[in-house]
């Protein structure tokens, strides 16, 4: 039978703009230490959102990693190392310190979100910035008098460039196929509200998160992963018409028009949902 403590002190719990966490800490049978691993992340073939422990009074909050030090290390006197590839100190009989943190995995930051897989969850930030456009004083005309302003006058236009970041998290098989193809390219359809071909897929960061499986001593067990994304959009409102990466000023109509080379666009798009898809899809 599994048996621990939690300490004095523990829980703590931290609310920021990032969402909830928290901390508990525990002692532990020096012995148990796997059989306490397997109590908090559970089975390797549950569900994922199954198998993880809840975070009392909070259905939304799972553990996500866990540290083991020994209790009281100064109790133990020196001891000698056979084989530093195979052996340990010896703390058996006495107790470890298990330290559990948790996070909230299912906040939905909007509503325009992609559906995330069970077990994960998306967040969402943005970083607002602008870009100066310039362009040709030929074509412009004071509205007073309808006359031609004159050609030294610099026509600019201020574009907003706005940094999406959608992070998702505890992905266990992340689409790093859909994230190579996708990388350069424009959202084929509307996408987090904007309209197509006005977000630029820039790419991911991924960081693994805390080891899964049996136990502490499974080394076939994987990681999971959280991949933060960067979209950048550009969106010239111009005309009651919204125009993207694709769009250049054209003096003589002064108006935003697509170009292309033959055939091809100067942006590739494609369908950005892909990037919320398992690379083999959970079962």
């Amino acid at each position: 039978m599994l048996a621990f403590q939690e300490l004095g002190g523990s829980p703590h719990e931290k609310y920021t703009l990032d969402g909830f966490s928290a901390t508990r800490q525990f002692i532990v049978p020096w012995e148990q230490r796997t059989a306490f691993v397997q109590a908090v992340f559970g089975e390797p073939a549950q569900p994922l959102a199954e198998r993880r422990l809840v975070y009392p009074g909070r259905t939304d909050v799972f553990a996500y990693t866990l540290d083991f030090e020994p209790l009281e290390p100064d109790m133990i006197g020196v001891r000698t190392l056979a084989n530093l590839k195979t052996d340990l100190v010896d703390y058996d009989g006495s107790f470890a310190k298990a330290t559990v943190k948790y996070g909230a995995t299912d906040g939905r930051d909007r509503n325009d979100l992609p559906i995330e897989e069970d077990g994960t969850s998306l967040t969402y930030r943005m970083v607002i910035d602008v870009e100066e456009s310039l362009l040709s004083s030929n074509g412009w005309v004071w509205t007073d008098t309808n006359t031609t302003i004159p050609s030294d006058i610099d026509v600019a236009k201020k574009i907003p460039v706005t940094e999406h970041i959608v992070t998702w998290s505890y992905v266990v098989d992340p689409p790093w196929t859909a994230i190579a193809a996708c990388q350069g390219k424009v959202n084929a359809a509307p996408f987090l509200g904007h309209a197509a071909g006005t977000l630029l897929f820039r790419g991911a960061e991924a960081n693994k998160l805390y080891r899964r499986g049996a136990g502490i001593e499974d080394d076939t067990a994987s990681f999971v992963w959280a991949i933060r994304y960067t979209f950048r959009e550009r969106s010239v409102k111009m005309n009651g018409q919204t125009y993207g990466w694709n769009h250049f000023y054209r003096e003589s109509s002064g108006n935003w028009i697509p170009i292309r080379h033959g055939s091809s666009p100067l942006y590739d798009s494609d369908d950005f949902s892909s990037l919320f898809v398992a690379e083999s899809p959970m079962g």
